[in-house]
């Protein structure tokens, strides 16, 4: 959320032989509700079915054992979440995985060439829907090799995990209001290591949607988020 202080300037008056002096006026503007689709991340991306326990693994030697407490910390704040978002999607992390799963609830984060100058995104979900009704059975989510900082790690995890739970990219929202905004670097930090209230409203937007839709059951598709 953007915190705005307006502060008025210093008045003089003179009168005659004195000059009073008014206190200065410092007035603060509240912040901006979360309004899903403007202060909050809009919604419209595939989700996890309400009420799934999801197991998030980390590929190695994609990662070392160096970047297990970064993802965890994501994972952890976003499962944290998971009654006041509505969703009840629960999230565990189970360490290091020598393979890519693709059984039902897993998401394997790994790394791969993802980077594009002219999108800038460090990283991709790839959600599977088995059923071709958006609901996800499996995903991946895709890290660019130029990652090294832990931190950013979670920040990225953080973003990804949102994706899954129905929200999109809010390039005009607040950065320190929520974990959809885009990372300036590979480098830097947003310092965003859960979801906000902001997104929390948004994933809760998402999972009343999705409960009041009946999706078609046919075929198989796949698709990418960044």
């Amino acid at each position: 959320m953007r915190l705005k202080l307006l502060a008025a300037s210093l008045m003089l008056t003179a009168a005659s032989t004195s000059v009073n002096y008014p206190k200065t006026i410092t007035s603060r503007v509240e912040p901006a509700p979360c309004v899903v689709g403007r202060t909050a991340a809009p919604i419209g991306f595939w989700t996890w079915p309400a009420n799934s326990h999801i197991n998030i693994y980390l590929r190695e030697p994609d990662f070392s054992s160096d970047y297990l407490s970064a993802v965890k910390l994501a994972v952890e704040n976003w499962d944290a979440a998971a009654i006041e978002n509505g969703s009840n999607v629960r999230f565990s992390f189970r360490g290091l995985t020598l393979e890519t799963t693709t059984a039902d609830d897993d998401l394997t984060i790994i790394r791969g060439d993802v980077y594009d100058k002219k999108i800038k995104h460090l990283a991709v979900l790839q959600a599977h829907s088995l059923k071709s009704n958006r609901l996800i059975n499996y995903a991946l989510v895709i890290v660019d090799s130029r990652v090294k900082n832990p931190e950013v790690l979670t920040n990225i995890v953080v973003h990804e995990l949102g994706h899954s739970l129905g929200l999109l990219d809010c390039n005009s929202c607040s950065r320190k209001g929520t974990a959809m905004s885009l990372l300036k670097t590979a480098n830097e930090s947003n310092g965003i290591e859960g979801p906000t209230a902001c997104d929390k409203i948004a994933v809760l937007a998402a999972y009343r949607e999705l409960a009041l839709h009946i999706r078609p059951t046919t075929a198989t598709a796949s698709t990418d988020l960044r």
